[in-house]
């Protein structure tokens, strides 16, 4: 709910930025423009952090904030992720048939897998769980 009010934030602030005329207006584009990096990266963290680990609301928040600066190289890799996914799907005919098909699936196990090796230092309090790159198997 705070997640879609920040974006709902961002958007109003963009729609009056948008109306304005003068020179002025570029300021508060400046911090537009910062407020939905700060909104589209506390995004990729909040929902893996409230999966991964059991936090107060307030603490998973904080947490999300601060996290993407802890593991700055994990965010870069997550956004590059996004980058080629939107790249492959814009300008590769035959990947936007695959989209079709399979859905965001492929980008967020890429996604999951840099999430676990950004997590890998936190957390201690029981065994990662190993990633095993397969299938489950029923065992039969």
């Amino acid at each position: 709910m705070l997640l879609l009010a920040l974006i709902a934030a961002v958007l109003f602030g963009l729609g009056f930025w948008a109306s304005w005329d003068t020179d002025l207006a570029y300021a508060p584009l400046i911090v537009m423009v910062a407020a939905t990096v700060v909104t589209l990266v506390i995004a990729k963290y909040i929902f893996a952090l409230q999966a991964r680990f059991a936090n107060p609301l307030p603490r998973q928040w904080k947490l999300a904030a601060l996290f993407p600066w802890r593991a700055f190289g994990c965010t870069l890799a997550l956004i590059g992720v996004d980058i080629v996914a939107l790249g492959l799907a814009l300008f590769v005919p035959f990947v936007r048939v695959l989209m079709l098909i399979f859905g965001l699936s492929w980008v967020f196990y890429a996604k999951s897998l840099i999430l676990l090796w950004g997590f890998r230092k936190y957390g201690g309090y029981g065994e990662v769980e190993r990633t095993t790159y397969v299938n489950a198997d029923s065992g039969m």
